[in-house]
């Protein structure tokens, strides 16, 4: 059984590009506007088993704080902007609307997702993937780089292909609780600052309130309707 696909309308995109760019363009302006304050931490987090009170070593520059605010803000744009994407999802198939606000806001998210992985992994690694898989800054990376992956196949799918048959269905269903527990689990648990902790947060409670609704409405549409003879 296949899923007829609908469009985001002209609308639509334009509400999730405009969100687009003032979410990604307040990223970088925020990170400019902070570069000479020590939000972030130049030393990675501590290994588990590293003895307490032990400085760890900063493996990033003093020259380089302006790139990473702008890699950890630009994370926090693909969160927001990935948060109706997520909640949307669950009543595409019932809602035109919710369709089309899905896939606008899980396309322009995957973009601003791939920002801040070319910056993560360009500008700050500087593409030394040996780096990126030994640092206790990136606590999943070949989880993160198969789910970037997958993320970009499952828009191009969602674009080129006009039916969403059983696999696009599953694979689709597994890459967006992905994408739910990568983004709260790099926030609300591993977030380094209180604002990253709120954000994390904010996005779970969204998404939690929108699959509770969605199970309502689930479960009135599967009670049967009692006919009262007359």
């Amino acid at each position: 059984m296949t899923t007829p696909k609908v469009r985001p309308t002209a609308r639509q995109m334009l509400v999730a590009v405009v969100c687009f760019v003032i979410v990604v363009g307040g990223a970088f302006l925020t990170a400019s506007l902070t570069q000479e304050k020590k939000t972030f931490s130049l030393s990675p987090p501590a290994e588990e088993n590293a003895p307490p009170n032990v400085p760890v070593p900063a493996d990033i520059q003093e020259t380089q704080r302006l790139d990473l605010h702008r890699t950890f803000f630009t994370a926090w744009a693909a969160l927001i902007l990935v948060t109706p994407a997520l909640c949307t999802f669950l009543f595409r198939r019932t809602s035109k609307s919710a369709a089309g606000y899905w896939l606008a806001f899980w396309t322009v998210s995957l973009i601003a997702f791939l920002i801040h992985f070319y910056w993560a992994v360009v500008v700050i690694f500087e593409s030394d993937w040996s780096r990126i898989f030994n640092t206790t800054r990136v606590s999943a990376a070949l989880p993160d780089t198969i789910f970037t992956v997958w993320w970009v196949i499952d828009v191009l799918l969602a674009w080129l292909i006009q039916s969403e048959g059983i696999f696009i269905r599953i694979q689709r269903a597994v890459v967006h609780a992905g994408a739910f527990v990568l983004f709260f689990a790099g926030s609300a648990i591993q977030g380094e600052i209180w604002w990253s902790k709120a954000l994390g947060f904010a996005m779970g409670a969204a998404v939690l309130t929108a699959f509770l609704v969605f199970l309502v409405r689930w479960f009135k549409s599967r009670k049967p309707t009692v006919v009262h003879a007359t």
